[in-house]
């Protein structure tokens, strides 16, 4: 499915991430995978998301179902520049493929396409990365790119602490 803006690419950008963050679980990849994908779960493991809601259901027949590519998501970020109620963010899946790949893209504030991708270590145990892509205007500084991508990492590694706790029962 086609998200509603052509500002956010629908494939891995040619850019190096401006973030990653890894961790490694102490659960089946499967467990990881399901629970990225459904971003519902997002308000458990992002204390700086409100008001979530799903507002168009994935394409059923592929990966993931219903969670999967095609799953549209509205909800508020906290925001220190906007105190009073943060900023409305959509985000969308763009592809699933299981258990391995969860790939998204997001628009609010700014610009984003992140991919989660898990790798099975054993039977109940998997290392998970999550690459984020923030994208800006072009003829930024130096300092606000290292500005954004600094705060898309404590973000990223924040979400992947946070679900690792609750995934493996901690949270």
């Amino acid at each position: 499915m086609t998200p509603h803006t052509d500002a956010v690419p629908i494939s891995t950008p040619d850019q190096d991430p401006s973030a990653v963050a890894s961790a490694t679980f102490s659960v089946p990849a499967e467990a990881v995978w399901q629970y990225r994908l459904d971003f519902s779960n997002l308000p458990h493991y992002n204390p700086d998301v409100t008001n979530l809601s799903r507002t168009m259901e994935g394409q059923s027949v592929r990966a993931g179902g219903t969670n999967g590519a095609g799953a549209r998501y509205s909800f508020t970020m906290a925001d220190p520049n906007h105190p009073e109620g943060g900023q409305p963010v959509e985000l969308w899946i763009v592809d699933a493929i299981h258990p391995t790949l969860v790939a998204a893209g997001m628009k609010g504030g700014t610009e984003a396409y992140e991919e989660f991708v898990v790798l099975p270590q054993g039977e109940h145990a998997c290392e998970a990365t999550l690459m984020l892509w923030i994208i800006l205007p072009d003829g930024l500084s130096e300092d606000v790119l290292a500005v954004a991508s600094a705060s898309g990492l404590a973000q990223i590694e924040k979400e992947m602490r946070l679900m690792k706790e609750a995934l493996e029962g901690r949270g």
